[in-house]
């Protein structure tokens, strides 16, 4: 059971279906979709909202899925602080992951995650990925691409 070209190491079934292996995923999220909502008090508040849309490609460049992503801002400072949701949809399902992101100005249409490369908390999954826990580590490119490397729990 192989995504082709998308796998960095041998691929198995993710837990909640027929094996019990771990799993390494590898993409590039790019052609961002971006929006902005802000809500409340003019520039970055609590409250706020970014969306962002990727195609997922392998690094040759296969399409292979998407990720939707919607950060809601928390606490706005020196430091805005966001909850971040997304979900990366697959041929044979979805990969579900939660955490938390900051950022200098939330609302800046130009603005990127502080770090460099940030983890998410696998969720959960649908599909092949029913059940699905793990890490999911985000890397930040230019021109709003980004490399995922998603860490199944075998």
């Amino acid at each position: 059971m192989t995504v082709p070209s998308a796998i960095a190491a041998p691929a198995h079934a993710a837990p909640g279906s027929q094996g019990s292996s771990a799993q390494r995923l590898v993409f590039i999220g790019k052609d961002a979709k971006l929006g902005i909502n802000d809500n409340g008090a003019p520039g970055s508040s609590a409250g706020d909202v970014r969306t962002l849309a990727l195609t997922m490609t392998t690094a040759s460049g296969t399409v292979v899925g998407t990720a939707d992503v919607v950060q809601t801002l928390t606490d706005e400072g020196a430091v805005d602080r966001a909850v971040k949701t997304l979900v990366i949809s697959l041929p044979k399902g979805t990969i579900s992951g939660m955490g938390l992101t900051t950022f200098n100005d939330f609302i800046s249409p130009t603005s990127r995650p502080n770090d460099r490369i940030e983890q998410i908390a696998i969720v959960g999954g649908t599909g092949k990925y029913r059940g699905a826990s793990g890490v999911i580590d985000i890397e930040i490119l230019p021109n709003f691409n980004s490399r995922w490397r998603i860490s199944l729990d075998g």
